[in-house]
C-alpha cells in the first residue's frame, strides 16, 4: 500500500531532521565531544520504513553532512574515531536506502496483486450477474448453490411472467425489459436475505429457499400477489402484472435437476390452468 502524505513527509522526512537536532544538541550539551554522533546511523534506517528512496536519500545525504560538520565544529580531537562514525553513518544511509527501495517495490506488487484480485473478483461478479436485472444468472444461483449447505431440505418454484408477450406486443421491447426489470424488484423484495433468486433466463425466474414446502409457501404467495395486486408503471403506462408459479419441495440428498424438473411440471400445470397462480407439484 501506498504511504500517505503523513508518513512520508511527516514520519519519513519531519521526524528524522528533527532526530538529528535533539541528538546533537545533546552531543553539544556534553562539550566538545563526539560520542552521541554515531547514534545518527539509526535516523536513515527511520525514514527508510515510512518514507521514498529519494526521501530516504535525502534524509542520508543530510544525516551524513551533519555529522560531518558537527564533527569539524565539536570536534573531540579523535580524528580516527570520527572518521569511522562518518562510515558507518554512510553505510548506514545506502543500507536505507536499498530497505526502501525494496519495502517500495513489495508494496507496489501487493497494489498490483489486490488490482488483479478486485478486477478478477469483478469478472466473475459480471459472469454471474444478469445484466438487465441485477439478479445473479443461471450460473451465479448454481455456484451458490454449490457452495450452500445440501443436508437441509429445501423449495424451489419457477415463476413465469405470463403478460411479457402482450407488453412487448404494446410497448415494444424496450418496455418490455423494464416490465422484467420491475417483476424482478417485486419478486426480490418480497424474499429475505437467505432465500435465493435469479433470472433463470427469458421470462423465467427461479426461487430457492431454505424451508419446508409448506413454510415456503407464504413467502410465494406474497411474491404472486406483489405482482398481481399492483399495476406496474411502464414508461408512464399502468399495466396489471401476471406471473405463474410453480412449487416444488427440494428433499436434502436429491438432485438439483430432479427437484428443477418437478417445479417445471407444477409451472406447467399453473400455466394450464388459465396462469396466474401459484401451484405446487402433485
Amino acid at each position: 500500500m501506498r504511504n500517505s502524505p503523513w508518513a512520508a513527509y511527516g514520519l519519513g522526512l519531519v521526524l528524522p531532521l528533527v532526530l538529528i537536532v535533539l541528538i546533537l544538541s545533546a552531543d553539544a550539551a556534553e562539550g566538545p565531544k563526539t560520542a552521541y554522533v554515531g547514534v545518527l546511523a539509526v535516523v536513515p534506517m527511520l525514514a527508510a520504513v515510512f518514507a521514498s528512496p529519494a526521501i530516504t536519500a535525502l534524509v542520508a545525504l543530510i544525516t551524513w553532512l551533519s555529522a560531518f560538520g558537527f564533527g569539524n565544529l565539536a570536534s573531540d580531537g579523535n580524528v580516527a574515531a570520527q572518521r569511522v562514525r562518518l562510515i558507518i553513518i554512510a553505510l548506514s544511509g545506502l543500507t536505507a536506502i536499498g530497505a526502501a527501495y525494496l519495502r517500495q517495490r513489495r508494496e507496489q506488487a501487493l497494489v498490483a496483486a489486490l488490482g488483479k484480485a478486485a478486477a478478477a473478483e469483478q469478472l466473475r461478479e459480471q459472469a454471474q450477474t444478469d445484466p438487465l436485472t441485477g439478479l445473479a444468472n443461471r450460473r451465479g444461483l448454481v455456484d451458490r448453490l454449490e457452495r450452500a449447505d445440501d443436508t437441509v431440505g429445501r423449495t424451489i418454484a419457477l415463476i413465469d411472467c405470463d403478460e411479457l408477450k402482450q407488453v412487448n406486443d404494446r410497448l415494444g421491447h424496450l418496455g418490455g425489459d423494464i416490465y422484467l426489470q420491475a417483476v424482478a424488484g417485486r419478486l426480490a423484495g418480497s424474499l429475505s436475505k437467505d432465500d435465493m433468486i435469479a433470472r433463470w433466463g427469458g421470462d423465467e425466474f427461479i426461487v430457492v429457499q431454505r424451508l419446508s414446502i409448506e413454510d415456503a409457501m407464504p413467502t410465494l404467495h406474497r411474491m404472486h400477489g406483489a405482482i398481481d395486486g399492483t399495476p406496474l408503471s411502464i414508461d408512464g403506462t399502468m399495466l396489471d402484472g401476471s406471473v405463474s408459479i410453480g412449487v416444488a419441495p427440494w428433499p436434502a440428498g436429491t438432485s438439483f435437476d430432479d427437484a428443477l424438473s418437478a417445479a417445471d411440471r407444477a409451472l406447467y400445470d399453473a400455466k394450464s390452468r388459465g396462469r396466474n397462480q401459484v401451484v405446487t407439484v402433485t
